[in-house]
């Protein structure tokens, strides 16, 4: 089992994710927007940000590995304020991941194969964060 773990995720951050997504829908960063759409007083992280935690507990599990393919199910929301769970189960080079709002609310499910090869480049970048 691989774990990562954010205590709350930022909605400043929102922000420069939704830059450099090109998103320019107004729920991930104005609260008005979010309560006017039933998300309640809070932004809504980006899809993609929320996938970016689970990438973060796969390149921490597996520093060694390139990520080479990503089969993702969006199922609930992360707000700004919330604590998220990236967790894993492992086998071989696939890692089953769940990424978790507490209590125990699973957000989006994702499959992500590595290609078990050293992806080191000669200059010791391995993996970087997201």
């Amino acid at each position: 089992m691989s774990a990562w773990e954010l205590g709350a995720v930022p909605a400043g951050a929102m922000a420069l994710w939704c830059e450099a997504l090109g998103d320019d829908n107004a729920i991930h960063v104005d609260p008005a927007a979010a309560e006017a759409l039933g998300f309640g007083p809070r932004t809504v992280n980006p899809g993609p940000t929320n996938l970016a935690y689970l990438l973060n507990m796969v390149m921490e599990a597996r520093p060694d590995r390139e990520i080479c393919s990503i089969e993702a199910a969006l199922l609930g929301n992360v707000l700004a304020g919330d604590g998220v769970l990236a967790r894993g189960t492992w086998d071989q080079d696939t890692c089953d991941a769940e990424l978790v709002v507490a209590p125990d609310n699973v957000v989006l499910r994702a499959r992500i194969e590595t290609d078990g090869r050293d992806s080191d480049d000669g200059e010791g970048f391995r993996s970087q964060r997201l």
